[in-house]
């Protein structure tokens, strides 16, 4: 099975990627809604409390995603301690849902790993993509949702865009149309299954 690990800073635009490959046929795991799962358990509701405090619990007693965003986009310290909680459980849960679709015979998923590098998650994966958008696009497209501050501390937080392309197998240029990006996912795609099968032969012989 080919372990695609997809990333991108934030705003670049991988959810519209990944809902390109799924229309393709090929499964996507989302880092993002395991740990919207996650922060729904009463166990990281408990330990958000004993690490933070209770006022980043609201009034029904969820975690204050928007509150501890704040705290954990502003300080470094803080957001090793939530990445110390919750990103052993996420690469947890990643292998498990991996193992799933190995064993239903899939030959290939994806896996949208916003932190990829920064949690130094390279060798898990077979090929790794970087979704790719102009900073000026990324605040285009947020600019309705986060303010210029919040955008720049969550940018702030992750490996620059340049570094991320650098490190990658290849990069997806999200900032035209969906039929462009489209045709530039098949035709990434395309490639990845020639040269891994490519590789299969080479490592029979």
């Amino acid at each position: 099975m080919i372990r695609i690990g997809l990333t991108g800073v934030f705003g670049s635009g991988k959810s519209t990627v990944c809902q390109i490959f799924k229309r393709m046929g090929i499964p996507v795991i989302s880092c993002d809604d395991i740990v919207d799962r996650l922060l729904k358990t009463k166990k990281i509701r408990q330990e958000i409390v004993r690490i933070f405090g209770k006022e980043y619990l609201d009034e029904n007693g969820q975690v204050n995603r928007k509150k501890l965003a704040n705290l954990i986009f502003s300080s470094e310290k803080e957001r090793k301690k939530l990445n110390a909680l919750i990103h052993p459980l996420v690469f947890e849960r990643i292998e498990k849902k991996l193992d799933t679709y190995r064993k239903k015979g899939k030959m290939i998923v994806v896996v949208e790993v916003p932190l990829l590098f920064e949690t130094r998650s390279e060798d898990r994966f077979d090929v790794i993509i970087t979704v790719a958008s102009p900073y000026e696009a990324i605040r285009e497209r947020l600019r309705n949702k986060y303010t210029s501050e919040e955008i720049r501390m969550r940018m702030n937080s992750q490996m620059p865009l340049d570094k991320k392309i650098a490190l990658s197998d290849y990069v997806i240029d999200n900032s035209k149309s969906i039929s462009e990006t489209t045709d530039v996912v098949k035709n990434v795609l395309d490639d990845i299954i020639r040269r891994k099968k490519i590789w299969l032969k080479k490592s029979k012989n």
